[in-house]
């Protein structure tokens, strides 16, 4: 039996608390402090990490391969042009339906701008982003964890783990073989 008052017994909340960082992450020579965006260049501060994913009420996706489209009123075309933006910002853009989730991993591409008026000089102006992207996941069902910050976690490869792979090598989903079968 112990005395209640024993001062080698751990308190409730040292057993409940969750450690700042894991033994995994000190085996790999993690920094102790995330890096600054203010001396590192290809680090982003917290407020531009943005994770936007563009939903599309009718459609389907199969293996990820997709053609949606959606009408909008102007307020909607600049919040999507907004979040477009964050995306490109943070290299990551989400395209989903009622059930298919696609994630990208994207960066530059092109832009293009056609007009084809009537006699009236009224028309449609089309502009048009082409980002090129890797798919870094896909999934047909709704209910399964998603990947990376949208699951609210992060992950790290396996692989990561088990090689000797230099760290860039994991960097931006690169190490992603098969993003429709995980």
């Amino acid at each position: 039996m112990t005395d209640d008052n024993d001062e080698t017994q751990p308190e409730t909340d040292d057993l409940c608390h969750s450690p700042s960082r894991s033994a995994i992450s000190d085996e790999l020579d993690v920094p102790d402090q995330p890096p600054d965006p203010e001396t590192e260049s290809h680090v982003l501060p917290d407020e531009k990490l943005q994770y936007p994913e563009f939903t599309f009420e009718e459609g389907e996706m199969v293996d990820g391969a997709f053609e949606l489209d959606r009408s909008l009123d102007r307020e909607g075309m600049r919040e999507w042009l907004e979040n477009l933006s964050g995306g490109l910002a943070s290299h990551d853009v989400g395209v989903s339906t009622a059930d298919e989730t696609a994630i990208f991993g994207v960066g530059a591409g092109d832009v293009s701008m056609a007009f084809d008026p009537d006699d009236d000089h009224r028309g449609t102006l089309e502009v048009t982003f082409s980002l090129n992207a890797k798919l870094m996941t896909f999934s047909d069902d709704p209910t399964e964890r998603r990947a990376g910050a949208r699951g609210g976690e992060g992950f790290i490869p396996l692989e990561m783990l088990t090689t000797d792979k230099e760290p860039h090598t994991f960097r931006c989903y690169n190490w992603i073989r098969d993003p429709i079968d995980r």
